[in-house]
């Protein structure tokens, strides 16, 4: 039985790309286009809630950038084919070069300035053996920068980096730190080019993480050649800013001041996802002998998940609770042995279409309904739910339950 979170391999961002999974394609193709018609630097938040395919969604884009001018791998070059059917529309990609980097900032949330862990993540990118002593000279001048605001020392890095020690930079004040640090940053983008930095997770921080990293990023990294893409919940981000200055402080006008622009992430296309998602209903292949997409249970599970509005992320918990539930029911369904009558085998069937994945959902999205189901009580939702002519049964799936 498979896991059902998609992981974003190169593969599998191509393929949702190329079978346009979620319906975000368009959406991709406008940011792909912003970016490389921007000529300024750019901090932009794409926000979504909790599950949505943030993550998912940036490291598309983070793909095409890396990709859109020089790729050999087939299954890439169908995925750009695929967003940019056109020249124009393919020309409208590849106006700018670019260097790219992923920053987990919740994966670093432990350490006391975010200044340090970005250089890392500058200096582990495919690209970083090109800009190499621009790198040694951001890590040197980020050292001077952390020993002026805090107690902590580049020196390790530097000496990685440079494989010898390095003494420290000291100008006389922090703004001249600034303007160098600016200058190098400038260095590490394509020719003509940009530095684009996507940062994930920050809404997951701890308060004064979050706070020191958008600050630092506002302070330090304001250079035109480079361009930051956040992936946060806003809602929840604005919680943890007022979480640091307290409940009377404005949480948004105070994000206002980072984020030059906001994209609100489109929910998906259900029917897309389900379409072009490979065995998200295992166990009913083994139960249907007609198309698995037109059987009572993936009907029934398909309009549960509408019904509750479920987020990508719970679309495939919610699948994989289900088919392994399903399971421990499967074999008993399909063994005639030990069913003594029709009936008997009509109720494990209707347990099996209906009341497991019912349950499932309930537990999931609303745990209230589930223990009234539980404890005998009737649903208050049922006038929401369609009917479906269960063939021989003539029964409507609410009379079943």
């Amino acid at each position: 039985m498979n896991k059902y979170d998609i992981l974003p391999t190169k593969s599998n961002l191509a393929l949702s790309i190329k079978n346009d999974t979620t319906g975000r394609n368009s959406n991709l193709y406008n940011l792909l286009r912003l970016l490389n018609f921007q000529q300024d630097s750019l901090s932009i938040a794409i926000n979504g809630s909790w599950g949505t395919g943030k993550t998912f969604f940036i490291k598309q884009c983070q793909l095409m950038l890396d990709n859109a001018f020089s790729c050999e791998d087939d299954e890439i070059l169908q995925a750009i084919e695929k967003l940019c059917p056109g020249e124009e529309s393919l020309a409208n990609i590849r106006k700018t070069h670019f260097r790219t980097a992923y920053y987990d900032a919740w994966e670093h949330d432990s350490e006391e300035d975010p200044i340090a862990s970005l250089i890392r993540c500058l200096a582990t990118t495919d690209w970083s053996t090109n800009v190499k002593e621009s790198l040694i000279k951001a890590a040197d001048i980020g050292s001077s920068i952390l020993q002026a605001t805090t107690n902590i020392d580049l020196k390790g890095l530097v000496k990685t980096l440079k494989d010898n020690s390095s003494d420290l930079i000291t100008p006389d004040n922090l703004e001249q730190i600034k303007k160098r640090f600016n200058a190098t940053l400038a260095e590490l983008a394509p020719d003509q080019g940009k530095l684009t930095i996507f940062v994930d997770e920050l809404d997951r921080c701890k308060p004064t993480y979050a706070v020191k990293l958008l600050e630092r990023i506002k302070h330090y990294f304001n250079n035109p050649n480079v361009t930051f893409i956040f992936a946060v919940d806003l809602s929840q981000l604005q919680y943890t800013i007022n979480q640091y200055y307290g409940l009377q402080f404005n949480g948004y006008q105070y994000l206002d001041r980072f984020f030059d622009l906001v994209i609100s992430l489109s929910a998906p296309d259900i029917d897309k996802y389900f379409d072009n998602t490979k065995n998200i209903l295992e166990a009913v292949q083994h139960f249907e002998k007609s198309d698995p997409k037109n059987s009572y249970y993936y009907l029934f599970c398909k309009e549960l998940i509408n019904h509750f509005s479920f987020s990508i992320r719970q679309i495939n918990h919610f699948y994989l609770k289900t088919n392994s539930a399903a399971y421990n029911l499967l074999d008993q369904i399909l063994n005639p042995q030990g069913i003594a009558f029709q009936s008997e085998r009509n109720g494990k069937f209707i347990i099996y279409e209906f009341l497991l994945p019912l349950m499932n959902a309930l537990n999931q999205a609303d745990i209230d309904e589930y223990n009234n189901v539980k404890g005998g009580f009737k649903l208050s939702f049922y006038g929401g739910l369609k009917m479906y002519d269960l063939g021989g049964l003539g029964i409507d799936r609410c009379q079943a339950i």
